[in-house]
């Protein structure tokens, strides 16, 4: 895995979205406050955060559906707050939202991967190649005749995210969009984010409240009382447990087995945040006892 450090290295990226200095209300209830951050072209941030915390606020902010109260959210250089820059902002920083329904316009899955290409104007030829070209990114080149309310919560989630795709954005905010889904169907499409970003260079905003997703990320920030929190890897952020726990979440199941492990004599790391470090970790005790 990346780490977060990588991006920062002179030369190789440069920021796609800024918040400078933005805050935002909602009427008289302020949500946030005075928020500084950059997103690094090919960066996978994770947004965590308690419900109200602020979380998707920032998402719509990002896509230009809000405009910030005060300060400027910029995505590639671009204003939000312009309205002229909105069509091209919302080009190259796609939106999923937690629940595909909304988003699915059209009965057949060829047909609603082409409805924002189309949208552009774009010729025909190069609308069917960014149709099969997103469909096969998402796999589901089997369903690509077939009627989307007939699918599954994780296939539909994954034709969304291939309606996104075929507009060929440098980025894709994802707002809790495994919320609704069983833990295969999570799988699935966290695997399909994940590859669109290791392999695609697809910049990745997540929203979410699995800290096992967030675990995927290059970076995380964590948002509470309408700032940031708490920010950095996720192995940074997951090793400071008390910290975390304070701020209403949670540190991965495999991180709270591994602390216990430890706080019970077994000499494993607390810092372990993925399922097969812990393996590892247990199996190398094993190796030194023998």
């Amino acid at each position: 895995m990346r780490e977060y450090i990588d991006f920062y290295e002179e030369g190789i990226v440069s920021s796609l979205i800024k918040f400078d200095n933005v805050s935002f209300s909602y009427g008289k209830n302020s949500v946030l406050q005075d928020i500084d951050l950059s997103v690094e072209k090919g960066e996978f941030l994770a947004v965590l955060g308690y419900n109200g915390s602020g979380k998707s606020t920032m998402a719509k902010l990002i896509n230009g559906i809000l405009v910030p109260s005060s300060g400027k959210v910029y995505v590639d250089g671009m204003d939000t707050s312009d309205e002229k820059n909105l069509s091209e902002i919302r080009k190259k920083a796609g939106m999923v939202f937690q629940n595909p329904d909304n988003q699915i316009v059209a009965t057949i899955v060829e047909e609603d991967v082409a409805f924002a290409p189309e949208n552009l104007g774009l010729d025909p030829k190069e609308i069917r190649t960014r149709v099969d070209d997103a469909i096969k990114a998402v796999g589901l080149e089997k369903h690509i005749k077939d009627a989307p309310h007939k699918l599954s919560g994780g296939q539909k989630q994954r034709v969304a995210i291939a309606g996104v795709l075929a507009m060929r954005p440098m980025c894709i905010i994802l707002d809790e969009p495994t919320a609704m889904l069983d833990p295969k169907g999570r799988s699935l499409v966290m695997n399909v984010i994940n590859r669109l970003n290791r392999e695609n260079g697809i910049t990745v905003v997540l929203i979410t409240h699995f800290m096992e997703e967030a675990v995927l990320a290059d970076r995380i920030i964590v948002l509470a009382n309408g700032k940031i929190a708490m920010e950095g890897t996720p192995r940074t952020i997951f090793s400071e447990k008390d910290k975390v726990t304070s701020l209403g979440l949670e540190v991965p199941p495999v991180t709270e087995l591994a602390i216990k492990l430890s706080e019970n004599g077994i000499k494993v790391s607390k810092d372990i945040i993925r399922p097969e470090e812990l393996i590892e970790a247990i199996t190398a005790l094993k190796e030194d006892i023998h």
